[in-house]
């Protein structure tokens, strides 16, 4: 392929080569013959050489550019990523049942003490309880 570009460059350079040496009104310079060039027919001659000029000038780099400036290479797209969050685990408490306590009723000893009565009339007396038992629940672990 670079060959090929080489050749190409090279008649193109030939061409431009041509191009830019070409005499107006007609060809090369003729033997003994001068031409007397005059100033209004000129500018014929310059605007189309430079117009053919610049053409060729221009397919040339074009293909100066080709050959010196690699192409890109194009990849087909990998597969997506895919990013998977990482699953959150949270352990519960763990559940303590604690079993209900056991309760009996059985005889407790209270000791004797005074307690204090209101009488009829408001005024407080103390009187002493003696010791006894009584019924109550208690827990038994």
């Amino acid at each position: 392929m670079k060959n090929k570009k080489t050749a190409v460059l090279m008649v193109m350079a030939a061409l431009c080569a041509g191009v830019c040496t070409a005499r107006p009104h007609g060809g090369p310079h003729h033997h003994g013959h001068h031409r007397v060039h005059h100033h209004h027919h000129g500018h014929r001659y310059h605007r189309g050489s430079a117009f053919v000029g610049g053409l060729v000038g221009g397919v040339v780099g074009s293909l100066v550019y080709d050959a010196v400036v690699p192409r890109p290479v194009v990849v087909a797209n990998p597969a997506p990523v895919v990013v998977t969050p990482t699953p959150v685990v949270v352990n519960p408490a763990p559940v303590v049942v604690t079993p209900a306590p056991v309760v009996q009723t059985t005889n407790v000893w209270v000791p004797g003490a005074y307690q204090e009565q209101v009488q009829a009339n408001g005024t407080v007396v103390r009187v002493w309880v003696p010791g006894h038992y009584e019924q109550r629940t208690v827990q038994v672990q």
